[in-house]
Formats: structure tokens, sequence, C-alpha cells
């Protein structure tokens, strides 16, 4: 593998001239407050230009190293492609991708709240306070013109396809292999009572609370009510407040009545997945959802 010898120097002199003063051991720091840290120099001589797409390998972690979501487990290909424009914030690692050669590997440290509100255009999640940093270990594999982007789409469809048939197979197996009794709903949803309610069926405009753990087949649990104990509220039949499964499955139940739900990725997080990464595309979901109470708006 040939080495540019001068850019290792410049890194070099980079690292040398900012390191002393970072609050994060061996990160140096930009003016704009991004912390960053060398990790593999690629032997790519190209570095992006606006209008350029990135294919980007990207694991996130927390402070203390606890890895929360990676582009492999999100993505058919392993990795995102990002078009290459201004930063989304002021010390994003967006700053740190324009200095940055095909096949290097660097970590940055940005702001968790201005990464998820700013970046992912989400709350930030329940395990980060406000203040949080967010650790981003970012591999620029490949850039991409507009026609190798073009060309690039059409071989995801092609996986895509397949990912389509995969969902269809575990969702099957897990009913065959399973010792509940699921009924299965015209829509592909799977559904089992636990306990039976005796108050009134939900309508359009109830305020409901609940009680919920999502998990995916697996049995990992990504996220449950019960853990932080607050209970989840929204209003019946408003659209994008709950994905369109939920809604399916709350208006099965009565109040006080508990039930699991298999729902597939056509009605939960669907083929890009959920806005923060912890849901894969095409992955179904089961949620276990107990229906507290009813009130009328």
């Amino acid at each position: 593998m040939k080495i540019n010898y001068l850019y290792i120097l410049f890194i070099v002199i980079v690292f040398a001239s900012c390191g002393n003063n970072s609050l994060y051991k061996d990160y140096a720091e930009t003016d704009s407050g991004l912390y960053y840290k060398l990790q593999v120099i690629g032997d790519g001589k190209r570095k992006p230009n606006i209008g350029d797409y990135l294919q980007l390998i990207i694991t996130y972690k927390t402070e203390k190293d606890s890895v929360f979501m990676d582009t492999y487990s999100s993505n058919a290909m392993g990795m995102v492609i990002l078009p290459f424009n201004h930063s989304s914030f002021v010390g994003s690692f967006e700053e740190g991708l324009s200095t940055m050669n095909e096949g290097d590997s660097v970590s940055y440290i940005v702001d968790a709240k201005n990464l998820f509100n700013k970046f992912f255009k989400v709350d930030l999640p329940i395990f980060f306070d406000s203040g949080s940093k967010v650790k981003m270990d970012v591999k620029l594999h490949k850039i991409l013109n507009q026609k190798e982007y073009e060309a690039e789409l059409l071989r995801y469809e092609s996986l895509v396809e397949d990912r389509d048939i995969e969902e269809q197979r575990k969702i099957q197996l897990f009913v065959d292999t399973s010792k509940a009794t699921f009924s299965r709903l015209e829509n592909g949803m799977y559904y089992m009572p636990i306990t039976q309610g005796s108050g009134n069926p939900p309508e359009k405009g109830n305020i409901i609370k609940i009680n919920y753990t999502g998990s995916f087949l697996s049995g990992k649990v990504f996220e449950s009510t019960y853990d932080r104990s607050q209970p989840m509220e929204y209003v019946c039949g408003e659209q994008e407040q709950v994905i369109k499964g939920f809604e399916t499955a709350i208006c099965l139940m009565n109040e006080g009545a508990k039930a699991k739900f298999i729902i597939p990725s056509h009605l939960a997080f669907g083929k890009d997945g959920s806005s923060t990464g912890i849901i894969p595309p095409y992955t179904a979901v089961i949620y276990e959802i107990e229906l507290l109470n009813l009130t009328k708006k």
C-alpha cells in the first residue's frame, strides 16, 4: 500500500498543535469545538467536494465507549451514503469529513443533543442527558459522483428485495417455533391476547395511556416504558404519533387489556429503519402492550 508521507506529516503537525489543550485524551480540537482523533490513514488521494456522495461506515458510542448504534446492523450494505453539503450544526463530524481522504478512519466527539436534534432531526434519546457527548468512529469508504451514486442505489434496491423475502421467512419461523399461539391478521401482523380487559375499546380522539415493551424477534429489548417508569400517552387516530402497526394493535384492545403483537416492517419502521438507527431497515418488531386507561380529549 502506498502511503502519502506528506499527508502523514500534516496530520502529525495538526495533532501536535491542537492536542495539548483538548479535554479528551489523544483528541485534538478544532475552533468550532469538534474533537477528533486519527485512527487509520487510507491510501486514497481524493477529498470530498460539495455535491459528492460519501459512503461512510459509522459506529456510535457513549462517552464510556458503549456502542448503541452502527451502520453494520442498520443497513444492508453495512454503510450509509450521505450527500456532502454544509454541516448541520457547529462542531458536527461533517466538518471533519472535508479533511479526510478515501480510506481514512477518524474518531470524533460531538454534542449528543445537536447530533440527534439537528442531524437526525429527532428528540434526544432518554439514555442521554443534555450536555452529553457521542463518540463516532467514521471511515470514509468511498467518494461517489452523481452517476456512481445512482448506480449504487440500483444495487441497493436489489438487496432490498432479498431483505423483504428474508424478513417474511424470519417471522414465519418465529411463529412456527413459538410456544405461544398467534393469530394472523389480514395486514400481516400477528396477535396474541394475554389479559382480557373490562373497559371500553378506544375511540378516535381518546387520550390513551399505555405501557409497552418493544423487542426484536431475537428477544432483545430495544425500548420499554417499564424501565423508565413512565407510561406513554398519545391521542388515538392522530397521524404520525405512533407506527401504523401500533395503532392497529391498540384498536384490537380495550381498557385493562394486555396483548403481544408481531409487526412486520411495512407497518413498523419500514425500509429505512428508525430515524435513530436502533431499528434496522426491513426489521419486524414485537410489542407487548398494556392498555392502562382511556380518557376523552
